[in-house]
């Protein structure tokens, strides 16, 4: 039986500058320890391969370049150091960040690794973007340090950054994890540990019904790509899913529509869930009274033409952007 070790000195802010060790030099690692070295930490990153540390940074320039105009390339990748040997490797650091490979016996073999070399105070990450923390963790003795930070690609642009807890994480750590994640320039989410976690629970819930269009022959790829692109995206950039719920639609219409498709489909997914119920059910339908998922002050009107002139200029700037048209896709 694993004795699970409470560790009461996390820190509640990241040390700035302090060290962090990235264990997997793939491309995950590359990314994750240019990142780090960014934002003024030293960065040692750890692969047996030698042939993965020698590449860094060839690999890393391009994703340095990204920062040219805030900070020298050059001085980022100096932050950068390789080391072969794990021990070596996490020695001082504060927080040792796992992306290797998503097998879950190599996982768990390096966090059983990492829990022997490191210090209890030292925090234990994984970017993994589908196994279960409490799996990967399950041969971890001090497993409440442990906890997942998930990056989502292209991760040095992309903000949002999945802060996985599970039963034994203390809201100590989930606090530092949100305090680092900050200091990077990102925004943690945190979520509990669940098949999909947060974005792709929801992203794989779309992508998951856009499969069944395409093997039906219901829609092209072409069709499909504008609809989301010229109209659920550009909401969803601007608001989220929630928000925008509130700011478009009555909660009345928003349930109607739910019971409906389930009516026509027999799909579970489709049936109105209880917290939705319970907004009409309150009279709290959106910004139309004030209250839905959010509150709103002021007029409904002004809440109107605020939301008209954001999708309209987001929307203009897409039509000038021409994003599709410069990846030129085949």
């Amino acid at each position: 039986m694993i004795e699970l070790t409470t560790s009461t000195d996390t820190p509640s802010q990241p040390p700035k500058g302090g060290k962090i060790c990235i264990v997997g030099g793939g491309f995950m690692g590359c990314v994750i320890a240019t990142m780090y070295a960014r934002h003024g930490y030293q960065v040692v990153l750890h692969d047996p391969d030698q042939a993965a540390l020698d590449s860094f940074a060839e690999r890393a320039r391009p994703i340095a370049a990204t920062y040219a105009a805030e900070a020298d390339v050059e001085e980022i990748l100096g932050r950068v150091t390789g080391e072969p040997e794990l021990a070596a490797a996490v020695s001082g650091a504060f927080l040792v960040h796992e992306a290797v490979p998503e097998n879950l016996e190599l996982k768990q073999t390096v966090f059983a690794t990492l829990d022997r070399l490191c210090p209890p105070d030292v925090v234990l990450a994984t970017n993994t973007s589908s196994l279960l923390i409490s799996d990967i963790a399950s041969k971890v003795t001090h497993r409440t340090r442990v906890l997942g930070i998930h990056y989502i690609t292209p991760a040095h642009i992309v903000p949002a950054v999945e802060i996985i807890r599970v039963e034994e994480t203390p809201d100590q750590l989930v606090s530092f994890a949100r305090a680092f994640v900050a200091s990077i320039d990102h925004v943690g989410v945190v979520c509990p540990e669940r098949p999909g976690f947060l974005i792709n629970k929801i992203q794989f819930a779309m992508l998951t019904e856009i499969y069944r269009l395409v093997d039906e022959g219901l829609a092209t790829r072409e069709d499909i790509d504008a609809a989301v692109r010229l109209s659920i995206g550009p909401r969803l950039a601007l608001w989220g899913p929630l928000l925008t719920e509130d700011l478009i639609v009555s909660k009345k219409t928003a349930l109607a529509v739910t019971d409906s498709l389930y009516h026509q489909t027999g799909d579970e997914n489709f049936k109105g869930r209880t917290a939705l119920r319970e907004l009409v059910d309150r009279g709290d339908l959106g910004a139309m009274t004030g209250q839905g998922w959010y509150g709103f002050d002021g007029a409904y009107g002004d809440t109107v033409e605020k939301r008209d002139r954001q999708l309209r200029d987001l929307l203009e700037w897409l039509r000038d952007r021409d994003g599709v048209g410069e990846l030129n896709p085949r």
